[in-house]
């Protein structure tokens, strides 16, 4: 799990310690306030029945309170998670798109460029460091592919062979949105696919 992650972690057992910390303290001064008023009021049984309903309202209004509000913080941060996973998942998807399209036409098309460029600031914002890293990795090999003009087989290969890595680390941010465990043997199954895919396009090339 990144420091992110267990930071976001840490702030609801921080809520929840002082909620109960204030839960307790209410008790022991309801306690000793109900101790008090009923005690005093022994000789009014009337007023002791009335305190007895003031106190159980009082007891269900401050729970109901507190369910609710935590109800309510859940639901929030729920729908700010799926709103943050979507996000990633189109700009990722979007990222592996453009570099593919700009290997397979190894023309250095200013507008796709261009686009890959709005892609870049939108992983900025929105990805983890790994598939940040990953992302300059695929970067410098496109432009040592493109310095001297149109990018060749070889280039391509290499520029593949970062994406395939870029995907592994999207993959493992992806899973720590969800709260799912990462996998080694998928990591491995994606670049065998990576080099799988390379065998058919010399295939089709021969």
């Amino acid at each position: 799990m990144t420091a992110k992650g267990a930071m976001e972690g840490k702030r609801p057992r921080i809520r929840e310690i002082v909620w109960l910390a204030g839960i307790l303290a209410a008790l022991v001064l309801g306690y000793a306030l109900y101790h008090q008023l009923y005690v005093g009021a022994s000789s009014f049984p009337f007023v002791q029945e009335t305190i007895l309903v003031f106190l159980g309202a009082l007891a269900t209004i401050f729970l109901t309170a507190m369910l609710l509000n935590r109800q309510t913080e859940l639901e929030l941060s729920k729908e700010a998670r799926v709103h943050l996973f979507d996000q990633k998942n189109s700009v990722y998807m979007s990222a592996i798109e453009k570099v593919a399209e700009i290997a397979e036409q190894r023309d250095p098309d200013p507008a796709l460029i261009d686009e890959l460029r709005v892609i870049g600031h939108k992983l900025a914002v929105i990805a983890s460091p790994e598939v940040i890293k990953s992302f300059q990795s695929v970067l410098d090999k496109l432009i040592r592919g493109l310095r001297d003009g149109n990018l060749t087989n070889a280039d391509a290969e290499e520029v593949m062979h970062a994406v395939a890595e870029l995907t592994i680390g999207m993959r493992s941010d992806m899973l720590d949105e969800i709260g799912s465990a990462k996998n080694d043997t998928a990591q491995e199954l994606i670049r065998r696919n990576s080099r799988q895919m390379e065998r058919l396009d010399d295939l089709d090339e021969a």
